[in-house]
Parts: C-alpha cells; structure tokens; sequence
C-alpha cells in the first residue's frame, strides 16, 4: 500500500474536537481530495481525473481536478490516481458484547471504519449496544454507524433437535399475544428492526407481524419454518413496512427446491437443510427468483460464512491466510473445533464434504436473483469483523453477479433497503461524506476495495493502519 495519499496540507488552524454529533461536525476541516476516480454508485460509470469537496460531513461540490473552489483551511489529499467509493455496508453482523473490556470493544468498533466498513446492520442486539449507537453519532467513539436489531425473537425447537438448536439468549414465543408483546418491549426499548427466526409458530409470527404493524418496525431475519417461505414472500408483498422485509441466508428456499423423492430432505436441524442443497432441482430456481422479485423482500445471502462448513483441508488453509491470521484465538477455535458448535454438532467430515457441493446451488439462486432484479444486500455472520465483508464481496462476484452488482450490495443497495435520504452509498454532491480510497478499478476487480488507501468517516479523513 502506497503511502495513502501521502500529500496531506493542513492550510491553516486546528480546531478542537467536540462530543455532540454537531459539533463533530464542524470541529473537522473542510477536506479536499483530488486526482482520484470516483466510482458513484448511481450507475456503472467511472468519473475519472476528478475531484470532491467535503464539509460539515457532506459532499459539497465534485468536479475535475483543478476546478473546484477549495476554501482556507481545507485538508488537501493527492489521490494518485486511485478510485473512490461510497463507504461500505456489512448488513449482516453480530457483535459480542464484553462489558469487561470497553476499549476492546471500541477497537472492534474502530477496525469495521478501517476497513472501509462505515456501516452495519446488527443482527441480534442487546440494550447497551444502543448507548454505544449514541456515542458514535456524538463524535465520543470512532465507529460504524449502526443499525440494531433487537434480540433474536425464536420458538421452542424439537425436544429431540434441543442439543443442535440453541436457544440461548434468545426470546422464545409461543402464540401471537407473546409475539407480539415482545415487538412492543423492543419498540419501547428503541431498536431499529425486529428479527425472527426458525422456530416459531405461525400464530407467534402473525402477533409479531401486527405488532410491528403498529410500531413502524421493519422484520427482517429468517423464515420460520411453520410460514414457510410462501408467508414470508406474502408479508413482503404488502409493502416493505408492513411485512417481513428480508431473508437471511436464503432460509426457506431449499424446502421449494427439493423434490419429495430425494435421498436428502430438509428438516428443522442446519445439517439436513444444508446437505439437501445438492439435491436442488435447478429448474424451479428462477420461478423462485421471480417470486422473490414480485414480493419485494430482499436477500442477504451471507456467503462468507459458508467456510465454516467447508472441507478440512479449506478450513486449514483460510486459517493460514492472512484473513484467517487476523482471527483472535476464540474465533479460530470456531473453524478448528467445528463440532463444539452446537447447531455444527451433528455433522460428520463427510457430512461437511457433501455440504460443500450445495453450495453450487445456492450461488446459481444468488446469481437467478441478481438477473431477475431482486434485490440482494452483503452481508457476512461472521469473523473477523471489518476484514471479511471483502470476501463476502469476492465470493459474490465468484457466483456470477457482476463487480458492480457486489459493490452495490454493499453500497446503494443498503442505503435503498433502510430508506435513507442523506446520499448514503452514492458519491453525489449532497451525500453523507462516508467515503473509502482504493487502490484499484473496483469495477474491474472487486479484490481492490480491500486495497484500502484511505477512508472518511462522516468528513474526517483517517489514515490506513
């Protein structure tokens, strides 16, 4: 990595940086960047040998190199010729809360903005997470803008599936009053969205979609097997405020996939539903797609996460690569103990081999979804956080989806999926200055959004580790 657009000129003054979210704001310089491509994100272009002003947190002016007005007292930063992006999204994390270590947890927070990661959407929340969401907004903790969901509402599993399906942590419901109570206690806590998850009733998932009705919250998560994924395409099909607004991991479209006469059926445990990926009939994928587009719900595939199934000797050698060496020793237990697991517990090393033919399948869903137009969003469930959104990116690109439709899943794609209105995952004049420097045409080869020259967060300009 070059010395990150190493001609910084500070014109004149230091002004102290403040804690409320304003003030932050403007304790910043305005920050000039020029020579540099910007990539938009509006559409598949490229505005080369340009130039973009930033203040108060906001795109103020873009223009080619040398026409635009550059106040005093302005950060000036050489791009070199490198390509800007919008900051990117992970929109699928979980975070592990550890109250005994604050600093550790605001260096987790830090790492996500270092590597270009500005954003993410928090997939299972807890109440202290929200101060934390606070503290970032006022300037206090250098971090990612969050977006959190509450804890993870499920249903009582299987007596005989209890040692595979943990329900730890989670907020277990049984009928639409308990459903829909739960919405109302999280709405009153201030989380963001509700996510639900495998096992709960349909009567539970009709209480939790009413309640949300009512509380303007958004469902997002997995698909309850009792709904299937015909009621959860159903409840998108109302509007994306009034019914479940995306899809985890592809959960529910294997039951659609399999026919009745395979070997490998799914069931309620991760080992069966994974395994009968590789018996998928192909032919029923698009008319899935074309579903899926008609509902309105979006996807998250997550494919990254998939390594934690994949054959031994592909385990050992992610370990050995310079992600795999930027996992902290509980994370490498994860893939070096992978039966410890509980819901990995019941699978064999067969059992991984055979899963890893699956996953051929799941790419051909993604890449039927990306053609139809349905919408996709990056996001990753799992570690290390920060470093490995540039692999879930990598891996989309590997299923079929173009450079551009990656990037735009972690860009514009998520920005459309909250509704937001600030320009966030565009380079605009008007758009949130959350902005990654990349050494390399992204649109050429998605590996170069890893290639991280520099990143600003919210008008700040940070300099790579």
């Amino acid at each position: 990595m070059h010395d990150a657009c190493a001609k910084i000129v500070l014109l004149c003054g230091v002004l102290l940086a403040c804690t409320d979210a304003v003030a932050a704001q403007q304790s910043e310089p305005p920050l000039y960047i020029y020579n540099v491509n910007i990539v938009p994100m509006d559409r598949e272009h490229i505005l080369h040998n340009s130039a973009l002003l930033v203040e108060d947190g906001q795109i103020t002016a873009i223009g080619a190199t040398g026409s635009v007005v550059v106040p005093d007292g302005t950060v000036e930063i050489d791009g070199q010729g490198d390509f800007i992006i919008p900051g990117l999204w992970d929109m699928h994390v979980h975070l592990m809360p550890d109250p005994e270590d604050p600093d550790n947890f605001a260096y987790t927070l830090e790492t996500f903005v270092r590597q270009g990661v500005t954003s993410i959407r928090v997939m299972w929340g807890w109440p202290e997470l929200l101060d934390w969401k606070q503290r970032i907004v006022s300037g206090g903790v250098m971090g990612p803008r969050l977006v959190v969901g509450g804890p993870i509402i499920e249903g009582e599993p299987p007596p005989e599936l209890a040692a595979v399906i943990p329900v730890d942590g989670k907020v277990l419901v049984k009928d639409s009053i308990e459903g829909a109570l739960e919405v109302a206690a999280e709405a009153a806590i201030g989380y963001d969205f509700i996510k639900v998850y495998n096992n709960i009733p349909a009567d539970a998932y009709k209480g939790i979609m009413a309640e949300s009705r009512v509380q303007g919250l958004a469902v997002d998560g997995h698909v309850p097997f009792d709904v299937g994924l015909e009621g959860a395409l159903t409840e998108g099909q109302r509007s994306l405020t009034e019914g479940q607004r995306s899809i985890e991991h592809l959960r529910g479209y294997v039951w659609h996939l399999v026919p009745e006469d395979a070997e490998n059926q799914p069931g309620r445990d991760l080992r069966s539903r994974t395994l009968a990926w590789s018996s998928a009939d192909l032919s029923k994928i698009e008319e899935l797609a074309r579903w899926t587009l008609s509902s309105g719900v979006w996807n998250c595939p997550t494919m990254a996460v998939r390594m934690l199934w994949a054959p031994q000797e592909d385990i050992d050698a992610y370990l050995a690569s310079d992600e795999g060496q930027l996992l902290m020793p509980v994370e490498r237990e994860y893939f070096t103990n992978r039966t410890k697991i509980p819901w990995l517990s019941n699978f064999s090393e067969e059992d991984f081999r055979a899963a890893y033919l699956g996953l051929a399948v799941q790419d051909s869903l993604v890449r039927a979804l990306a053609g139809v137009g349905a919408r996709l969003l990056a996001g990753t469930d799992t570690n290390p956080l920060g470093y490995v959104l540039h692999r879930e990116l990598r891996e989309l690109v590997m299923a079929g989806l173009t450079p551009f439709q990656a990037l735009e899943a972690a860009t514009a794609n998520p920005a459309d999926f909250l509704g937001l209105t600030d320009g966030s995952g565009t380079v605009a004049v008007g758009s949130r200055a959350d902005l990654v420097l990349i050494e390399g045409n992204p649109l050429v080869d998605i590996g170069a959004t890893s290639r991280i020259a520099g990143v600003v967060k919210q008008g700040r300009w940070l300099e790579p580790n």
